[in-house]
């Protein structure tokens, strides 16, 4: 049947309706999501693949003082501020070049002159038949007080930890002072004897007396080296992380613990293979960590010895009925699945008291429980904990120890770790805990160096 001039009119006039109606549609979209943008703290803008403003938001005029329509057609990239324009052109092709969103946080010039620090989440918008790039969308805001608050706890965070260097150095005075002792004593050796050949044979070549030159040299470099290494971990500032090898770092961490630990009759004893990868740390950061939580681990072991085992205690001294038992610190290393290596510390103390697990990395509280004594800060775990969140790592407590009566949980709890080391990574801890070491343990969590050469070789080249 044919169409009638009526019929094609009615069906016309029905189309144009709808248009219609898809256009007011259309438009009151258009003005809500224009008070949207409009309205948002936000600014919202689009740009050319130049960087020029094709639309700029209200809110160009409360971040940055100019009304919208002065950024029409001006490029965002002469307001950038020059250090952080090298940096946006040599990553602007992953906006150009690369679907999905860019984030960035560059400082910005307002209308007076100043810069503003912005955060920026751009998102390109390309011809989908020839994927040439059509525009590209941007929101940013003003990140300036966030930055500025991050900057007043990263200042507070190098205070606090500045305070408790100094106070775990006023703990460790008398190890440092043995240390100082054994090259001033060698020296000293020395030199007598060089003073004696001298008196004895006044006529002798100076050759002769070049061995015990050269001897006493050598201490003056031991002593100048590890005076320069307190100097250094005292005056610390920001974390800075670099690609070392973590043996290195823990013996540092035991030749400032170890005298120590001998006065107290604990024996303090390392574990780490030879094939570990470099780890991307700060070093003065993660011996802080690694001393705090010797010294932690060494006032645990002391609370248990019912007598020390020191050249002053002898078995006429002992109490009846008491035996002095062997404190025994052990901190194990070993490489994860996921290319980050762990550290552990574990002693044979009484553990952690099950009213203290929740608050034992709050600040004022060790592992013993003290709090804030006069030999140390409280602070200990605490500022180890964010160091090690600060270098991408985390501090956690694994297991509390049998003091709460959880030693077989401690048990399983390992045995289930026990999964995540490689073949020839050393013992787990388990073994240790069938051994008597009952305390709590602390895991180090520290992400690996990256790159092609990132074991140091068995020979000692890196």
């Amino acid at each position: 049947m044919p169409i009638t001039d009526n019929q094609r009119i009615q069906e016309l006039e029905a189309r144009i309706q709808q248009l219609e109606s898809e256009k007011r549609q259309s438009e009151n979209e258009k003005q809500h999501f224009k008070w949207l943008a409009e309205n948002t703290t936000d600014l919202i803008s689009r740009h050319d693949q130049n960087g020029v403003f094709l639309y700029a938001s209200q809110a160009a005029s409360d971040l940055l003082g100019y009304a919208p329509e002065e950024l029409i057609g001006a490029s965002a990239y002469d307001l950038f501020h020059p250090d952080d324009l090298r940096a946006l052109l040599s990553k602007s092709p992953r906006i150009y070049y690369h679907e999905g969103f860019y984030q960035q946080t560059y400082r910005f010039r307002a209308r007076a002159g100043h810069y503003v620090w912005f955060e920026t989440t751009s998102r390109t918008r390309r011809d989908p038949e020839s994927g040439e790039l059509i525009d590209i969308l941007c929101v940013s805001r003003d990140v300036s007080r966030r930055l500025e608050a991050e900057a007043r706890n990263r200042r507070l965070q190098q205070q606090v930890a500045h305070a408790n260097r100094r106070a775990m150095l006023g703990e460790l005075a008398s190890n440092i002072a043995h240390e100082c002792n054994q090259p001033l004593a060698t020296m000293s050796n020395y030199a007598n004897g060089a003073l004696m050949q001298l008196q004895r044979q006044p006529e002798q070549p100076a050759s002769q007396l070049a061995v015990p030159l050269q001897r006493v040299s050598e201490q003056i470099e031991r002593l100048s080296s590890r005076l320069r290494h307190i100097r250094q971990f005292v005056r610390h500032g920001e974390v800075r992380c670099q690609p070392l090898d973590i043996r290195d770092i823990l013996d540092a961490a035991r030749q400032l613990c170890q005298w120590q630990c001998e006065q107290q009759g604990i024996v303090l004893e390392i574990i780490a293979s030879d094939d570990l990868p470099l780890v991307h740390v700060d070093p003065i950061a993660l011996e802080q960590i690694l001393v705090n939580l010797i010294l932690n681990a060494e006032e645990a072991c002391r609370q248990r010895l019912p007598v020390q085992n020191d050249q002053q205690h002898n078995q006429q001294d002992r109490p009846r009925g008491t035996i002095a038992i062997e404190g025994r610190i052990q901190v194990q290393v070993w490489q994860l699945a996921t290319q980050e290596v762990a550290i552990e510390v574990q002693d044979n103390g009484p553990g952690i008291a099950a009213d203290l697990i929740e608050q034992v990395l709050a600040p004022l509280v060790s592992s013993s429980g003290a709090v804030a004594s006069a030999s140390g800060s409280g602070l200990g775990l605490s500022i180890s904990h964010s160091l090690a969140e600060t270098m991408g790592g985390n501090l956690t407590l694994i297991s509390p120890g049998a003091s709460t009566g959880n030693a077989q949980r401690q048990g399983n709890a390992q045995r289930q770790d026990n999964a995540e080391r490689q073949d020839s990574t050393p013992a787990h801890p388990e073994s240790a805990l069938r051994a008597g070491m009952t305390g709590a343990v602390f895991r180090v969590i520290l992400p690996a160096a990256t790159g092609t050469d990132t074991h140091r070789h068995g020979d000692g080249r890196d």
